[in-house]
């Protein structure tokens, strides 16, 4: 299903309407429980019952980098969100000590096997990727972790693959690449949520089942970071299908500079329209964002819009909705997507991890639909901290769970190889075996419609099938 909190930060940080300045972030360690997102008030962990595992007699050693009898040490990676405060409109809160929440938990029932979790935080800046390469050797040589939890914001995948390429560490992560995980060794490079490439192809076969794409002349536009996901998966499915092409437009994005991918733009507006084009489809994460929607829409404005970057076209139609531009230049737009904000809230999944953290705490977590501003201006979602660590924690678990008392990267691997359905708090369907290590399948069509509450929302136009079939 989708990993909804990962919306309004994709798209925040790929709108590259501003220009980015440096700056710079240090280690972040556990301190208080947060209160903003929460109100005060005056168990278990989160995560569903794990599969059967391996007996946990054997005696427990150090069996390897990061593990020894009585411990894992996990780097846990957050995002600094003052560094691009000027930008956003939202933070996650105190992120080490939500994730510290669901640490004590897991650790006060027994850590995994009779090893309990010992944390190594740090954070960036996602502005570049330095800071993040910089993280990967904190963690992996300096810390020597077994295993790194969190996103990396780095849309070449250099920082996912020092991890777990360069220095053969596990990574749980998002908005993983088919291409980076292909590259990593089998098993260490693996996410709760979905492929870029896989959801394209996913998106295309919703379309066709739905016959949305017939008689129409379809165009792609997208950025030099996902022209192969373009060459390798789109077109080959659209020539399969059957359906009219027009030209693919490739833009050039030099970090937060869009005036060459502007211009590129235009002249291939003005082509797409000379070719009768009446469908693009908008791949990757980039190119949603709303300056290329605006400029599509404004010469186009009949025609219809497909993307398969979910979160970007999402925060970009809700900024468009809180700007109070109409028509809204998102509405219509398609995409794939599992549950909206109001149904993951709703899951039961999710509502476990939050009755933890909430009973830990004592704070109340406040959800998607009741989430206002605060003295500052900024939203703070501490309900996507829960629920964006809670579903990394349980992946992990179940699948170190899963290798057993002997754990290693070998036993690690074996476990993620012959898995099958992992249970994640908000996910519908989610199996992981030897190939398949992004374990989100449940999705559907939706279309976006500005007038969805106050902001804005994809509205479902098919019910979530298992991507898998």
């Amino acid at each position: 299903m989708e990993r909804l909190r990962v919306r309004a930060f994709i798209a925040a940080l790929v709108t590259l309407a501003t220009v980015l300045t440096a700056c710079s972030s240090g280690s972040q360690k556990p301190g208080t429980t947060a209160t903003t997102g929460t109100t005060t008030t005056s168990g278990t962990t989160g995560a569903s019952s794990s599969p059967t595992i391996p007996s946990s007699s054997a005696p427990l050693a150090a069996s390897f980098r990061g593990v020894t009898a009585t411990s894992i040490k996990l780097g846990i990676v957050t995002i600094d969100y003052t560094c691009i405060k000027q930008f956003v409109n939202y933070n996650y809160g105190n992120q080490p000590a939500i994730d510290q929440v669901f640490i004590d938990d897991l650790n006060a029932h027994g850590g995994i096997l009779g090893r309990k979790i010992d944390p190594e935080y740090e954070s960036y800046c996602p502005i570049g990727n330095s800071q993040a390469l910089a993280l990967c050797t904190s963690f992996t040589e300096d810390a020597k972790v077994f295993a790194v939890l969190g996103r990396f914001f780095d849309s070449t995948g250099d920082a996912n693959l020092c991890v777990s390429r360069d220095h053969q560490t596990i990574q749980i992560g998002h908005e993983l690449s088919q291409e980076w995980i292909n590259e990593a060794p089998p098993g260490l490079m693996l996410s709760p949520e979905i492929t870029a490439e896989r959801r394209a192809t996913v998106l295309l076969n919703l379309l066709k089942a739905q016959g949305t794409l017939t008689g129409k002349k379809v165009a792609t536009l997208t950025d030099v970071d996902t022209e192969n996901s373009v060459a390798t998966v789109i077109k080959p499915a659209l020539d399969r299908m059957g359906v009219a092409q027009g030209s693919a437009a490739v833009v050039t994005i030099v970090g937060s500079d869009t005036s060459t991918a502007q211009t590129q733009l235009e002249s291939d507006i003005e082509k797409w329209k000379g070719e009768g084009v009446n469908a693009i489809i908008l791949a990757g994460q980039f190119v949603p964002a709303k300056q290329f929607v605006e400029k599509i829409r404004a010469a186009m404005p009949n025609v219809l819009l497909l993307t398969d970057g979910e979160s970007s076209a999402l925060g970009g139609g809700q900024d468009e909705t809180a700007a109070g531009v109409k028509p809204n230049p998102y509405d219509g737009m398609l995409t794939a997507n599992g549950l909206t904000d109001s149904e993951t809230w709703q899951s039961a999944g999710l509502q476990r991890c939050v009755q933890t953290y909430e009973t830990r705490t004592g704070q109340h977590v406040i959800g998607p639909d009741q989430l206002k501003p605060g003295p500052d201006g900024k939203i703070v979602q501490v309900w996507l901290a829960v629920n964006d660590f809670c579903d990394e924690l349980a992946m992990f678990t179940q699948i170190a769970e899963k290798a057993g008392p002997d754990l290693t990267n070998d036993t690690w691997t074996h476990a993620a190889n012959n898995f099958g359905a992992i249970q994640l708090p908000e996910t519908v369907y989610a199996p992981i075996h030897a190939g398949k290590y992004d374990a989100d399948d449940g999705f559907r069509l939706a279309v976006f419609d500005s007038t969805i509450g106050s902001k804005g929302d994809f509205e479902a136009l098919s019910p979530i099938e298992d991507a898998s079939k």
